[in-house]
């Protein structure tokens, strides 16, 4: 420090020393992320980390400009008490509130990345915006991860340490009025210009301010841009809700012919409508990796997963060997399965269109005669199930509150799976066939608890989820034991399922494809053809609904973005957003970033994602293009127009 020992005196110093401050801290925090989570970001070598850096320092210049403007101005101002003892003492405590808020921020995400599998954003304000245990879920995180608390307090304490390090000189001479207000009126012009340019990534007239896809140009596989930007960031440039843009890749002639959400019913089928019941059951965070009958190739072949009834439910269901979610959130979940609507830059449940005119799966088959409702142990109204399902015309919610019976309760999320299943199977037989259901489970979640009667019985693994995920299944399988004690169940097909994926632990699902790869069955027991397992098609979340209504022999018109399973004919591709749009088409994968293709793998011959086949084959790239550019354009254009109902469909 004897150089600003030596020029303390220097007002401006002082401050760019306290602004280097924050950009050290930030480098530390992204230091400390890595280190935390460093399995989820495998094969990084020396060059690549310097290009993370280089890139994490401009992002890190954009937050340290965003949360200390205030701190600046103060700094800045062009008036003479501003070196008084008291108005810099003020001016401290600014510095340290807003920056410490950053540094929290950084903290958070230190734990948090792992469930999301991105950075904190706007959008998490909406998605715990109806839970009633904030103060329970925020005592038992800091129980939890103790370690990151004790981080974020050594950050400060350095942060405070090194503030005061550097002292002003509040009776240092000021000069001669005229000249100190002219020079001080400079030095805050000359600042705002800077941090211009710092939120703008650069001074070129072309250049517009940095936003998260900006982290794409520091990195070689999409998920390491976590590692080039900072929380802070994140938050303030995805604080307005997003709204999309219409995009004209094509005219809207040309896209209908590559791509429409439009499906036509399937009159073509002389048989007349099943009215079979439909049962979808959504499983917190049952990742692929965790089901044994789909890793069978893992461990050299010794890997048995921690779904022994699953894996015995596979063998009598329809399995589609590559299936996907469409989000990471629970809240991404029920409009994709639900509705045909994935997540884009923010759950769809968040945007301004989540009011849209939409007919959902359950208000199609409501209007067809069937009794619909939806099931979830957690307190009425957690993440807005209760008005999404209200919105997507299911006509009964049954929640904590109908099941009644606090001793079940788990003291975090909600009913714990086993009774709260026992009491789904009781229901539904109650209901007057046809009838649709959904049931989103909700044990295999953070704090990754069992029920005290059942410690110890359940297989552990290296991730806590996974002695949970045996609960449940053993949940799931007590379910049908009952459920196939009724009249109604040979009459019933069943979709099992999960909302996301989770944090992976084999390298082979720590990719872009492991952050997306979850278990879709159909089950049926009552048709035997509903059997085997199809390793070319592609299934997603948001082919349920299309595959259901192709199923069920509807007839009419109807709106989704997914494909029917069914028809082999259709495009064979899935869909995710993560910063950036990835296109899941046959056996590739393809990061397209709404002007160009970045990157192009063969997921299904190299799971490490070791090859970027980009330049390799330019006409696959130029077709998955074409076809990814044509979902982008109905997708962005119909949420903006309000267009997604079939205008062809049959009144109501």
């Amino acid at each position: 420090m004897t150089i600003f020992r030596e020029k303390k005196n220097n007002y401006y110093i002082v401050l760019i020393y306290r602004l280097v401050v924050v950009l050290v801290l930030f480098q530390l925090c992204r230091l400390v992320f890595y280190l935390l989570n460093r399995s989820m970001f495998p094969g990084l070598d020396w060059d690549q980390w310097r290009n993370i850096i280089k890139g994490g320092v401009v992002f890190d210049v954009a937050a340290m400009f965003y949360f200390n403007a205030l701190f600046i101005v103060l700094m800045l101002i062009p008036f003479r008490f501003r070196v008084s003892s008291g108005y810099q003492q003020m001016v401290k405590y600014v510095f340290f509130i807003t920056n410490g808020i950053a540094l929290m921020l950084n903290c958070i995400d230190f734990i948090y990345y792992r469930f999301t599998l991105r950075r904190t954003t706007r959008s998490v304000f909406g998605e715990f915006a109806n839970e009633t245990n904030m103060g329970r879920l925020f005592m038992q995180f800091i129980s939890d991860y103790w370690y990151v608390v004790l981080i974020f307090a050594g950050l400060l304490t350095l942060m405070v340490w090194l503030y005061n390090k550097v002292k002003i000189y509040h009776n240092h001479n000021q000069g001669k009025p005229w000249i100190f207000y002219v020079t001080t009126t400079m030095a805050l012009v000359i600042t705002s210009v800077l941090a211009v340019g710092g939120i703008r990534g650069g001074f070129k007239h072309s250049t517009r301010p940095i936003t998260i896809s900006n982290a794409g140009e520091y990195v070689v596989r999409p998920n390491e841009m976590y590692l080039v930007l900072n929380t802070p960031f994140c938050l303030v440039r995805t604080w307005n809700v997003n709204r999309l843009k219409e995009i004209h890749y094509y005219t809207d002639e040309e896209v209908e012919h590559i791509y429409s959400p439009l499906h036509q019913g399937y009159a073509g089928n002389d048989s007349a409508a099943r009215k079979d019941n439909v049962v979808i059951i959504l499983l917190e965070s049952f990742s692929k990796e965790m089901v044994g009958g789909y890793n069978k190739d893992l461990g050299q072949g010794s890997y048995t997963g921690y779904t022994p009834f699953l894996d015995s439910l596979m063998t009598v269901s329809r399995v589609f060997w590559n299936s996907f979610a469409n989000g990471r959130k629970s809240i991404d979940a029920l409009p994709a399965v639900l509705a045909g609507i994935p997540a884009g830059m923010d759950p769809f449940v968040l945007t301004p269109y989540a009011s849209d005119s939409i007919h959902s799966l359950p208000h199609i088959l409501g209007r067809e005669g069937y009794h619909t409702s939806f099931f979830h142990g957690a307190p009425n109204g957690s993440m807005g199930f209760s008005a999404l399902v209200n919105l997507m015309g299911i006509q009964h919610y049954y929640g904590k509150d109908e099941y009644n019976n606090d001793e079940d309760f788990d003291g975090m999320w909600g009913i714990w799976d086993e009774p709260f299943f026992q009491y789904f199977a009781n229901t539904l037989g109650t209901f007057k066939q046809p009838f649709f259901s959904t049931l989103f489970s909700v044990s295999s979640h953070h704090p990754f608890k069992v029920p005290p009667q059942y410690t110890g019985q359940f297989k552990k693994g290296p991730l806590p989820v996974m002695e949970c995920i045996g609960y449940t299944d053993m949940a799931l399988r007590k379910f049908f034991e009952k459920a196939s004690q009724t009249d109604w169940f040979k009459h019933t097909l069943f979709i099992i399922s999960a909302d996301h994926s989770t944090v992976a632990h084999d390298p082979v699902y720590q990719n872009t494809w492991g952050d997306i790869a979850i278990p879709i069955l159909l089950y049926h027991p009552g048709d035997t053809t509903l059997r085997g397992i199809d390793s070319s098609r592609i299934i997603q979340q948001m082919d349920i609904m299309p595959s259901v209504l192709s199923y069920l022999d509807y007839k009419n018109p109807f709106f989704a973005y997914g494909k029917n399973i069914f028809d082999h004919q259709s495009l064979n591709f899935s869909f995710f957003y993560n910063s950036g749009y990835h296109w899941i088409e046959n056996n590739y994968l393809l990061f397209f970033d709404g002007t160009g293709s970045k990157a192009l793998f063969d997921y299904k011959n190299d799971r490490l994602f070791e090859h970027n086949l980009l330049d390799a084959e330019p006409a696959i790239v130029k077709s998955m293009e074409r076809n990814v550019k044509a979902f982008i354009q109905q997708y962005n254009n119909r949420l903006i127009r309000n267009q997604l109902i079939n205008t062809s469909e049959a009144k109501e």
